[in-house]
């Protein structure tokens, strides 16, 4: 599950200063940042210019959900919309990663299962600093009214959904896997990994 994987979390946009020293001090580890939209910009875009300039091999991950959603959805650079309500045009993230100098950037939308995994092991194959941006809307903001279901007649009870995403809407009750309609964003991450084909509904369509 996503939070099985973190070995370090310490505080916001530390992660690329701990990802790159990790590195130089174990070189056979490889490390990733994980940083959200609103971070890059006030915090990381040195970390990674000194994480280039001191040839680190490590992969910067940024979460863009284009908001402050943890403060109260302010705009950032990146929204395209100053504090004052005034439309500017949107600084890019990738267009400055890659004038740092990475020649690895890639944008996925974390909701495509299959290229999100591709472009992790991509990144994680080459050498030097590389970046991934998963771009969705915020859950928050853009809401959906649509819910995944499980179809008990298909399901092995296998609970790879569970093992895989750790999302709070699968849930065991009855020794069954449902998903919990009040804790579902439509996601449809579930339906991509389960291999009956077991879970769909309005968001698979």
């Amino acid at each position: 599950m996503p939070l099985d994987m973190v070995d370090t979390c310490l505080c916001m946009g530390a992660g690329l200063g701990i990802a790159q020293g990790v590195n130089h001090i174990e070189p056979d580890t490889h490390c990733f940042a994980f940083v959200g939209d609103s971070t890059f910009f006030a915090a990381s875009i040195t970390g990674v210019i000194n994480a280039v300039y001191n040839q680190a091999n490590m992969t910067l991950v940024v979460l863009d959900n284009s908001t402050t959603a943890m403060t109260g959805h302010q705009p950032h650079p990146g929204t395209g919309k100053t504090m004052m309500g005034d439309v500017v045009a949107k600084i890019s993230i990738e267009g400055i990663l890659k004038g740092i100098g990475l020649e690895y950037v890639k944008t996925v939308n974390p909701l495509d299962h299959k290229a999100s995994v591709q472009a992790v092991q991509e990144a994680a194959a080459l050498p030097g600093v590389k970046a991934i941006i998963f771009k969705s809307p915020c859950i928050a903001i853009v809401k959906s009214d649509k819910c995944l279901t499980v179809d008990q007649e298909k399901c092995i009870n296998c609970r790879k959904c569970i093992r895989e995403i750790g999302c709070p809407a699968l849930v065991i009750r009855d020794d069954k896997v449902i998903i919990d309609d009040s804790l579902c964003t439509g996601c449809g991450l579930c339906s991509q990994i389960c291999p009956m084909a077991a879970i769909g509904g309005e968001a698979d369509e």
